[in-house]
């Protein structure tokens, strides 16, 4: 017998929460598209209300963040293996696990009810019972309060804050700290494992909590056309709440917001950076007038913020294997007023780059993504460990064409958002070792959560340091 056609979404179920999430999370699975694209895509399209989509990304995006933590509090629930339920059955019921575990702003009655709902309204009135039993029981099985440490009866909602089970859902953080933080976070245990060699476990909390709470909004001020303090203002007068960041443009907003429709957007004031990325254009501090080079510079958030450097006088060539993601750069770089910007597409092979030489060089190496993680929560399930293999090979290749187009008494910086040590100091040592005419300079680790995002940055020299 044929396999009966997964539920349509109808158009107007696209307009409410549960039914937006439920239809960006099934293309995902599907697709492997990413999540917040699609919400964006499908909130254009059908003129989304704006709560709706706000509840909608908290649960599509907190359902993929969780996805193994909903999963242990789901799994003892369900009678029938689990390859017995059909996967758009269990996208539901991990809508309103998510639901009733992590959103105290939702009654757990509305969430039972409201998924249930969506079942029908997808024209499958033979799941409700199956999904109402579940949930309910799941809802049953959530103790009161909270407790302060870790546990295998208590799920990590924030630091200090762990939501009391009335069973044992999860894996004993005392006797197996591994299993427990890769369930309790929704991380991947092979990952995990890696990680527990070289960090403590309250590190490994610290990490955790950073990587499954909501990414808050970084903006990196356009200091030549506004001042920080002066966004700011606008900002506030707005009704946005925000403080002003370490890196002297940052600027953190308390909440996400609809980027667009934010003061300044507009007018080029602002790109949206988390803080540690502000940092690798920053050491590479390139001067007005040198010729720069950006590697990998497509969407172009760290080429813009080297033309601001620039003070945009002077040549930077933004370089990319992808036309479209260009074009998107060239957007980026039109609404910010910069000039000074040449788009190069190339191809896979680093023999394609410009030759230069080039006074300065910024290589921002495709990576593992394993600081960034809860901005693109996606990476956690597409990375294998073999992954790391690959791009280590492509990041060698990249590195050495790199450093020969770089200017005598010029400047590379390498960076990457990854917190693999083979992708990041053991890589450059290796090349390094085999060029002694360039020397590390500078070399910077950002862990994830103190206070943004994961990455590594090494300033390379081949002379005098400025």
């Amino acid at each position: 017998m044929a396999a009966e056609p997964g539920p349509r979404v109808e158009p107007e179920l696209l307009r409410t929460a549960r039914g937006l999430a439920f239809a960006v999370l099934e293309e995902h699975r599907r697709r492997e598209t990413f999540v917040a694209d699609e919400i964006d895509r499908l909130c254009r399209e059908h003129d989304v209300p704006v709560v709706e989509r706000r509840l909608a990304r908290q649960i599509a995006t907190g359902v993929l963040r969780r996805r193994s933590t909903v999963d242990a509090v789901v799994g003892p629930h369900v009678s029938r293996p689990r390859e017995r339920v059909e996967h758009e059955l269990w996208t539901l019921l991990r809508i309103g696990a998510y639901q009733l575990v992590f959103l105290d702003s939702v009654p757990s009655r509305a969430a039972v009810h409201e998924t249930v709902g969506l079942a029908e309204r997808l024209g499958r009135t033979r799941w409700k019972g199956f999904l109402n039993g579940v949930l309910r029981s799941v809802d049953r099985s959530l103790g009161d309060g909270f407790v302060e440490s870790p546990s295998g009866s208590a799920v990590p909602i924030a630091p200090g804050r762990h939501r009391r089970l009335n069973d044992t859902m999860l894996p004993d953080p005392t006797t197996e700290p591994a299993s427990w933080l890769a369930d309790a976070f929704g991380l991947p245990g092979w990952l995990v494992e890696r990680w527990a060699d070289r960090f403590p476990f309250d590190k490994l909390v610290d990490i955790g909590f950073w990587f499954a709470g909501v990414p808050g909004l970084s903006l990196r001020t356009n200091l030549l056309r506004t001042t920080r303090d002066a966004l700011a203002e606008r900002l506030r007068s707005a009704g946005h709440d925000c403080v002003e960041g370490a890196h002297p443009a940052a600027i953190h907003l308390a909440e996400v917001a609809h980027v667009p429709s934010l003061p300044g957007f507009e007018e080029g004031h602002f790109t949206v950076q988390d803080e540690s990325a502000m940092r690798a254009s920053t050491l590479l501090a390139p001067r007005p007038g040198d010729r720069v080079l950006d590697v990998c510079a497509a969407p172009g958030t760290k080429t813009t913020h080297l033309a601001e450097l620039l003070e945009d006088r002077g040549t930077l060539v933004a370089c990319d294997v992808s036309a479209d993601r260009l074009a998107r750069l060239a957007e980026n770089v039109d609404r910010l007023g910069l000039t000074c910007v040449e788009a190069c597409v190339v191809d896979e092979d680093p023999a394609s780059l410009p030759t230069g030489p080039f006074d300065a060089i910024l290589l921002d190496v495709p990576c593992s993504n394993t600081g960034v993680l809860g901005k693109r929560p996606e990476a956690r399930w597409r990375l294998r460990p073999n992954d790391l293999v690959e791009l280590t090979a492509v990041q060698r290749g990249l590195l050495t064409a790199s450093l020969d187009r770089l200017a005598p008494n010029g400047r590379l910086v390498y960076s990457t958002c990854s917190i693999e040590p083979e992708e990041n100091a053991e890589l450059l040592g290796s090349v390094l070792a085999e060029r002694p005419e360039f020397t590390v300079a500078e070399e910077v680790h950002h862990h994830p959560g103190r206070p943004a995002d994961g990455a590594y940055q090494a300033l390379v020299t081949n002379g005098p340091t400025r």
